[in-house]
Formats: structure tokens, C-alpha cells, sequence
């Protein structure tokens, strides 16, 4: 880009769309962010920050340091149908814990809070509507819905980062390759007291293949996600003390864009792809792309696209194999699966690699 006057449009006020943003804006070029949505949702959000992440944020000051509230993950538990089979201590990661809970709401607020201080507000109820012109710059017509008035605008770049059902990458006529998972999933928060200070996450596992994952991504409030319909029930029965604060029912997909630019756009965030939520990559692949999305516009380098692409295939394959592994319902691999989990509980260092792998150092 050869003018700090050069104009971008951002579809989406989500993680990734405000992680491109403030780094845009942080480099001094002007962004404008739009978002079809009255205002910020604070539910059904995702509850770990990768270490990878924190080092992308440390130079706007966002980071645990910054942030009391964020909690490390120190420490694993893993059941098998109810038998306790692994209390690993997490091991650290360039010295650091691989990721600290802390939620997405939260995070995205205080990438708001930052952007605003730079002069840049979030357009709530403005809405994409079409592309008009796709060729060596991008003309797309925007409502705001308040009003119902329509707006031609013209951008060097218009950036695509409007979730799973991306109406950018529907205008733009991009497949969305890969498959979904048969299973129902629930997902549920509760108020309660009773979470063990000691700990951060657990997972119950059941030979049908089963998991219920649970995690503290705030003081007094546990986040329950299910692949199986029934999460709150399932907090009421670990937690007597349990406010439910929502649930919802959901089904997950293991999709991604081949290639995340068209010409003048580009797709990033779960407008990009979208996998399982086991390892918790969702949230942090999608701040990983807009802030390696925007370091490279702002100098040129459209090498990014290749790099975008691999990143998003080598996180879906991690995603993919671990839920397998988790899920199976296979007797020999769920023994060499617990033998593993329960060697690595006695020497952490065994399972670094898969930490390594969580906390998006790589």
C-alpha cells in the first residue's frame, strides 16, 4: 500500500475483524468497521486466549499482565467415564502458560475500548449488502438498517470477517469446503461456587463417545460444552449451586476457503473456516489472521494468502484428530489415548506438544 490515505473496509466487529483493525490503525491507515448487529454480544463466546495470541496483543498493552481477571492454565483434569485417568500440571510454553482463560466478550470489548481511543468506532447496523465491482479495487453497496439508507462505497481493500455465514464470501462465490459433524452440541454457563480453585478445565469423556468439557473462564462462572444435547443439565448435576446464565443447542463443522482472498477481498475468521471447538483455536486463529492479515497489507506483501491458508488447514487437522481421539469409541485407542493422558500427569513434559500446539507458538 502506497498511501496512508487508501481506504479499508471491515465486514464484522468480531475478534478478527477488530484484531485487523487496531493493527491497521496502529500503522496509521484508515479503516472503517461496520457490524450488522445492533451491538456487542457478551454470551456463547469462547473462554481460552492462546499465549500466541497475548504476544500479538503485548504491543497495544493487552495482555495477562494487564488483565487481572485472565486465569492461567495451570492444571488438567481428564476422566473416562468417570474414573479420574490424568490431573495434568500444565506445562509452560518460552516460559510462559500456553494460554490463560479469560472471555471472548471481554477481549473483544477491550479491543473496542482501544480502537475507539484511536478515534476508530464501531458502525453497528450496518449491513454488506452486494458487490458491485470486483476488479483492482472493491465497490460494494452497504444499508444501515436504522434508516433503511443505502451507500456505494469504494475501498482498496474490503476484508470479510463476518462469521461462519459470511455474506461476503456468499457474494463472492467462494466454497466453503469440508463436512458437519453428525453430533448435536449444547453449550451452557452457570453462576456457581462451587468450582475447586486448584483448577482450571476438565473433561468427562464416556465410552460412547461422549465429552463434556467444563472450564473457569471467570471467577464463579463455569462454561460447559457438550457434544450432546443437555449441557445445563449436566452443570446442575456437577454444580448443586448452578444459576444457569444460558444454553443454547448448536451443530459444528469442519470447513475452510481453499484460498481466503478473492482480488481485492479477503476472508478471515470463521468467514474463513470454522472446526470443533475442542482445542480451543477458533477464537485464536481468528485474531492470528487479522493481525497477520494486516502486518502484510501494510507492507505489500500479498504472500500472506499461502500463509493464511496453511495455518487454517494445519489448526483444522489438529481440531479434527483431537476430537476423534476424544470421541472414539474404539476400546484399543481410548486405552492407548488414557495411557498417554495418564504418563503425562506424572511427567508434564509429555505432553508439551500438545500444549506447544495450544498455545499457537509455532
Amino acid at each position: 500500500m502506497n498511501s496512508k490515505t487508501e481506504k479499508i473496509l471491515v465486514i464484522g466487529a468480531g475478534a478478527s475483524g477488530l484484531a485487523f483493525a487496531l493493527e491497521c490503525i496502529d500503522h496509521g491507515f484508515k479503516v472503517r468497521l461496520i457490524d450488522r448487529r445492533s451491538g456487542r454480544s457478551m454470551i456463547e463466546k469462547a473462554t481460552g486466549i492462546a499465549q500466541g495470541v497475548w504476544n500479538q496483543l503485548d504491543k497495544f498493552q493487552i495482555s495477562p499482565r494487564s488483565i487481572a481477571e485472565a486465569i492461567p492454565m495451570s492444571n488438567f483434569a481428564f476422566y473416562d467415564d468417570a474414573k479420574l485417568i490424568s490431573n495434568v500440571t500444565v506445562p509452560a510454553i518460552d516460559g510462559k502458560q500456553p494460554a490463560h482463560l479469560f472471555p471472548q466478550g471481554e477481549l473483544e470489548k477491550i479491543l473496542e475500548h482501544h480502537l475507539a481511543k484511536m478515534g476508530v468506532l464501531v458502525e453497528y447496523g450496518v449491513q454488506f449488502l452486494s458487490i458491485i465491482k470486483n476488479s483492482d479495487t472493491a465497490t460494494v453497496r452497504l444499508i444501515r438498517n436504522e434508516c433503511n439508507t443505502e451507500e456505494i462505497c469504494e475501498f482498496k481493500w474490503v476484508i470479510g470477517a463476518d462469521g461462519a455465514h459470511s455474506e461476503v464470501r456468499s457474494a463472492l462465490e467462494v466454497p466453503f469446503q469440508g463436512r458437519e459433524y453428525p453430533e448435536q452440541w449444547s453449550v451452557a454457563e452457570i453462576n456457581t461456587r462451587q468450582w475447586p480453585s486448584s483448577l482450571q478445565a476438565k473433561l468427562h469423556l464416556q465410552s460412547d463417545g461422549v465429552g463434556f468439557f467444563l472450564s473457569q473462564p471467570a471467577l464463579g462462572t463455569v462454561q460447559g460444552i457438550l457434544n450432546a444435547p443437555g449441557a445445563g443439565v449436566r452443570l446442575k448435576e456437577h454444580f448443586r449451586d448452578a444459576e444457569i446464565k444460558y444454553e443454547r443447542a448448536f451443530k459444528v463443522s469442519l470447513r475452510r476457503v481453499l484460498s481466503p482472498r478473492a482480488k481485492c477481498f479477503w476472508l478471515i475468521g470463521d468467514a474463513a473456516h470454522v472446526q470443533s471447538p475442542v482445542g480451543g483455536q477458533g477464537l485464536n486463529l481468528a485474531i492470528w489472521d487479522g493481525i497477520t492479515l494486516a502486518e502484510a497489507l501494510m507492507k505489500n506483501d500479498l504472500s500472506v494468502e499461502a500463509r493464511l491458508a496453511k495455518r487454517a488447514r494445519n489448526v483444522l487437522f489438529f481440531t479434527d484428530f483431537d476430537y476423534r481421539m476424544l470421541a472414539t469409541k474404539n476400546t484399543f485407542i481410548r486405552t492407548c489415548r488414557n495411557y498417554y493422558w495418564s504418563a503425562a500427569s506424572k511427567y508434564p513434559f509429555l505432553a508439551r506438544w500438545f500444549f506447544k500446539i495450544i498455545s499457537g507458538v509455532w
